[in-house]
Order: structure tokens, then C-alpha cells, then sequence
């Protein structure tokens, strides 16, 4: 069964840019949010339960990215191939820039600097929310997609690995961070800011920029009375802004947490540390640039496994972290400024390996039954012999009427179920060689018809409703 969800068996179908919501944005304005959905080709529609599912979210430091990005649309595409349906989503990006000029001979050097550190904060609270709320959305569409909701993942690279983890884990008020209440207002950014992409179609008043309350963990798209379970998340060298292993809802079990991380991360520290610590480094001693300045603490992924192991919180946490630490030298040394520049620390070491190691990890946490299982089909669409013989069933497919030929099956009942198991129709007894089944007030689809045969054994045909 493990095996189904590791091993690369199918293609797959794409939904792309689908609407889930809409969110003020960090200057006040609406963003429109999207996903690209993706589904394994296969006809399980008798199945009752669904497809695990796994949303993949982009990095980008909170401030850039997108759902479309290579490596996470080929996360999608190779998870959808072992027979998750998958998203990628956009959230929303960026925070008040700072209101002074931050000199650098690299373009977009400013991008970095925030108004403050609480600017982090918020922008990190935004994107969980956002993250909670496109998860919504697919769980609310769990029979349209084929979705088993008692089966959720979520992953996510650098920054959105931080969102994976808060999906996951910020789940009680007492986790909500003071910086995303309502604050003091901030200047309007630099104007060596404001050909920053999360700046770019912006308008700015000479006002200063209201910081009102963010409102709840949950956010405000697609609310749901739908439960569902995350099973597990995929940390790809993420962390977090504060300690979400500590509280968690009651009556919510544990998400298993699969890490990786390299210790001379430049962006992210795998301990604790300030964003951008390594990357800071390199800038003030090679390139003559300000260190960047208003950023926030952050635990990256040993931090809060060590936190896990020395309070007992109980999550399964699976470690894999490289051996090359950070060696504060420029020039010198493997994981140096320069060696990163084609080597870069806050990346995969082997993309391959690291997604195979994340399916393997994934596998044996999902319940559901395989998707696609032939051999469900094979005992549903199992020729019985000479009884089959004496059944034929038409116009398959049909638009209305179904007609039923029926040999030597008097006083047989006839049973028809749509694709999630329920009962549409039932007959009795048959009384006539040819029983008309009338299926014009029910959607289009894929049916089972069972024929209960009194004298022996029952036959099923697939019927499909045009």
C-alpha cells in the first residue's frame, strides 16, 4: 500500500489559475488569490473514500514567487503522478517597506528592508491565512476532486515552508502573534522601494499606511463544516516565527513533520537566528552593502526538532540535515559567500532524492484505500460466467432510459449506485424479460447497476450517464 504512493504510476490533469479568494492586502488594497490544481487520471469514482491531498506553496521570503514556479509545479506533477491530487497556491505578498534609502550595488537591495520588524510578522500571519483558506476551498470540493479529507498533506519551500507549518500547527489563539493585532501606522515606503514586486500597481498615499487588527488564525475565505485532517508537512528548509509545537487544539491529532534543512543556509538559519543572518554577512563584507536591518527571529527547522526531543511534545519528526556549516568566509571554503553563488545552501543538495525521501515519508501515514486499485474493479466488473451472458444492458452510455434484458432472473432485484456507494434506485423483483430504469433526474456520471440474481450468481455492470 505504501508502495501506490511512492511509486510514479500516473498521469495527470491540470486545473489552472482557479479563484479561491479574494484578501486585503498589506496597503489596504484587495488581492485576488489562485491555485493550479492537479489530478491523477484514473477512473476511481466507485471508490468511497478519495485521493490523499497535498497542497505545495511557493518561497520567496513572503515578499516574491509564484504558484507556477518550476520546482513547485514539479512537485505537483511528479505527487500527482503517484496518485495525490495536488495544488500549488499564490498568497499574498509583500509588507510596508522601510522609509529610508538602503544603498547597494545590487538592484532590489531595498526590497529587504522592512518598516519594522513587525512587518515580518504580519506578512507571515497573512500567508497562513491564506494558506488555511485555499486548503478550505479544495476541502469543500472534496467530491468534485475525489478528495479524502481525513487525508490532507501540506509542504512548501523556505518561506512557504513556514506557511506548511503554520497551516498545520497555528490552530489556538494563544499561538496568535501581538504583531498581527492592530499596531501604529507606518510611513509610506522609500521611493527606491517602489519598484519592488510586491510594490509594483500600488498607489501610496503621503499619509501614513494603517496597520489595523488581522483578524482570526483562520482567515475569512472559504469557511467550512467539513472536518479534515493533516496528516503530515513537508518542511523544505523553513522554520518558524515563534514555538507552534508547544500548544495545539484539542482533540486534533499531532501532524508528523518531515525536515530538511543545510546548516550553512544563508536565508533561513536551521537554528535560531535572524532571517537573512548569512546572507547579511556576505553583503557587508564583500559588496560594501548596509546589513539588512528590521528583520524578524526565526527557529529554523533544528531549533524546533530540538524543542520537540527536549519537552517531550510527542510530534514524529524526521530529520534530514546535510553537514556543511556556514563558514563566515567570502572567498574560501565549501558553503563560503562565493561557493554559493552555483552551490547555494538555501536549496535542495539532490532534488530527487529529497522528494522521493518526503513521498517515502508520506506514504505510511495515509489511510485511504490505493487510488485506482484494479483490483476493486476486478471483483466489481467480474464476468459471471453464463449468468453475465444473460444480462444486457442498453443504450450504455445513455442520456435517459436503460433499458435491462434479463434472462432466466424472475424475482431477481435490481440495485443502481452512483459513483460514492448511495443507492439512486432500487426494483424489487423482476417481472419482465426487459425492466426500464428511468435516469433522467439524475446527474451525469459513472453508475454500478447490481442484478441480485435469486437462483445464482449477482452480476454488476458500469453504466454511464451522458
Amino acid at each position: 500500500m505504501a508502495q501506490q504512493w511512492i511509486s510514479k504510476k500516473y498521469a495527470y490533469d491540470s486545473l489552472l489559475n482557479v479563484t479561491y479568494g479574494t484578501a486585503i492586502n498589506f496597503n489596504g488594497g484587495m488581492d485576488t488569490l489562485e491555485m493550479d490544481i492537479y489530478t491523477p487520471q484514473c477512473d476511481d469514482s466507485a471508490r468511497v473514500s478519495g485521493r490523499p491531498l497535498l497542497v505545495w506553496i511557493h518561497g520567496g521570503a513572503f515578499l516574491a514567487g509564484d504558484k507556477s514556479e518550476s520546482s513547485i509545479t514539479n512537485l505537483c506533477k511528479q505527487f500527482a503522478e503517484r496518485g495525490y491530487v495536488t495544488a500549488s497556491i499564490n498568497y499574498r505578498l509583500g509588507f510596508i517597506a522601510d522609509d529610508v534609502t538602503w544603498l547597494c550595488n545590487f538592484p532590489n537591495y531595498s526590497c529587504a528592508f522592512a518598516a519594522d520588524s513587525a512587518e515580518w510578522y504580519r506578512a507571515y500571519y497573512r500567508s497562513i491565512q491564506d494558506g488555511k483558506g485555499a486548503l478550505r476551498y479544495l476541502v469543500n470540493r472534496h467530491s468534485a476532486f475525489r478528495i479524502d479529507t481525513g487525508n490532507v498533506f501540506v509542504a512548501g519551500e523556505s518561506a512557504g515552508a513556514f506557511i506548511a507549518l503554520g497551516i498545520g500547527l497555528l490552530d489556538t489563539i494563544i499561538e496568535r502573534l501581538p504583531q498581527t493585532y492592530a499596531i501604529t501606522d507606518a510611513a509610506k515606503p522609500n521611493a527606491n522601494a517602489l519598484s519592488c514586486q510586491y510594490n509594483l500597481g500600488k498607489t501610496f498615499s503621503d499619509s501614513t499606511i494603517s496597520r489595523p487588527d488581522l483578524g482570526g488564525i483562520e482567515g475569512d475565505i472559504e469557511p467550512t463544516t467539513i472536518n479534515y485532517t493533516i496528516k503530515a508537512i513537508g518542511n523544505m528548509y523553513g522554520g518558524m516565527l515563534s514555538n507552534l509545537l508547544k500548544s495545539h487544539a484539542v482533540n486534533k491529532p499531532l501532524p508528523s513533520i518531515y525536515s530538511f534543512h543545510q546548516p550553512c543556509d544563508m536565508v533561513v538559519p536551521i537554528d535560531s537566528g535572524v532571517v537573512y543572518a548569512g546572507l547579511s554577512w556576505c553583503m557587508t563584507n564583500g559588496y560594501n552593502c548596509s546589513s539588512i536591518a528590521n528583520t524578524s527571529k526565526v527557529y529554523g527547522s533544528r531549533a524546533f526538532s530540538q524543542w520537540n526531543t527536549g519537552n517531550n511534545y510527542g510530534y514524529n519528526i524526521h530529520d534530514e540535515f546535510t553537514t556543511t556549516n556556514f563558514p563566515y568566509s567570502f572567498l574560501l571554503g565549501t558553503g563560503s559567500c562565493a561557493d554559493q553563488i552555483n552551490n547555494p545552501c538555501h536549496a535542495y543538495d539532490n532534488f530527487i532524492l529529497r522528494e522521493n525521501n518526503l513521498a517515502s515519508f508520506f506514504a505510511p501515514i495515509i489511510t485511504t484505500t490505493p487510488v485506482c486499485d484494479t483490483s476493486f474493479y476486478a471483483a466489481v466488473m467480474e464476468s459471471t460466467g453464463n449468468a453475465d451472458r444473460e444480462i444486457k444492458v442498453y443504450p450504455n452510455p445513455t442520456g435517459a432510459l436503460l433499458n435491462i434484458e434479463c434472462e432466466n432472473f424472475y424475482g431477481s432485484s435490481i440495485k443502481l449506485f452512483n459513483a460514492y456507494g448511495q443507492e439512486c434506485i432500487r426494483f424489487v423483483s423482476i417481472k419482465n424479460k426487459i425492466t426500464v430504469m428511468n435516469l433522467n433526474d439524475y446527474p451525469r456520471g459513472i453508475y454500478f447497476l447490481l442484478i441480485q440474481n435469486s437462483n445464482g450468481p449477482s452480476v454488476t455492470r458500469k453504466i454511464i450517464k451522458e
